[in-house]
């Protein structure tokens, strides 16, 4: 097992998610919508969601809230 907190599975997990991916979390962890987020950046709250699942389960986590924590914590994403 990889001690490294930061990897996903051997792997770079930055290289793992997509932009649009990254993107999303982004905006959740400025506290925006499925909906707020689809506004922003021209997509629906379905395809939003849909990245947001694709994100989590990569992460290996369930939630959207905690694909953010796992994205800051693994220096992903940034809280300003």
């Amino acid at each position: 097992m990889d001690a490294n907190p930061n990897s996903l599975g051997g792997r770079d997990a930055k290289l793992e998610l997509s932009p649009r991916e990254l993107e999303c979390l982004c905006w959740v962890s400025q506290g925006k919508s499925s909906t707020d987020i689809g506004s922003i950046l021209g997509l629906s709250a379905r395809t939003v969601d849909s990245y947001l699942e694709k994100a989590a389960s990569k992460l290996g986590v369930r939630t959207r809230i905690e694909a953010v924590a796992v994205g800051v914590r693994r220096g992903l994403i940034e809280i300003d």
